[in-house]
């Protein structure tokens, strides 16, 4: 059998378009929900043991994500961009994503009306993610973003 290019084996394993999509949702919805403050949604696109490592710990399972969420600034205005996202791998109840995510964040200590000030992209990174099929529903089971590729440098006092 002959050598098969390293594309043609990544598309073979990506094998079911309808899953990919599920996948893609559950993703950009749990970034959703974290902008919106919608932290029981957000739970609950994680498997029960899921974890996502998130500011240098690994929260493992929906209720550590819950406690360290209920300490986010409640003034806070942020937006997490999901772009370029991929599959590397899906199958045997698994699919394996990887995507940029760049962060827009305002907070000025007080409620917000209107548009925040935009100072720019505060940080770009590459997230890891996979998840699992769970009883029929495919829930993050690992989520883990690399160190910074790109950060707006720190403002001086």
């Amino acid at each position: 059998m002959p050598d098969m290019p390293r594309s043609a084996e990544r598309a073979r394993d990506i094998r079911d378009p309808g899953v990919l999509a599920l996948c893609r949702d559950q993703i950009m919805a749990f970034y959703r929900d974290l902008d919106e403050n919608r932290y029981e949604d957000l739970a609950g696109r994680l498997s029960p043991d899921g974890v996502w490592h998130r500011q240098g710990k690994a929260l493992a399972g929906r209720r550590a994500v819950l406690d360290a969420l209920a300490l986010r600034s409640r003034t806070q205005r942020i937006h997490h961009l999901i772009v370029n996202l991929m599959a590397d791998r899906q199958g045997d109840g698994r699919c394996v994503m990887r995507a940029y995510m760049l962060v827009v964040r305002h907070d000025s200590g007080a409620p917000l009306q209107g548009p925040a000030p935009l100072a720019g992209i505060e940080n770009i990174r590459t997230l890891h993610i996979e998840l699992a099929c769970v009883d029929g529903q495919w829930l993050i089971n690992d989520m883990r973003g690399d160190e910074p590729a790109f950060a707006m440098p720190a403002l001086r006092a």
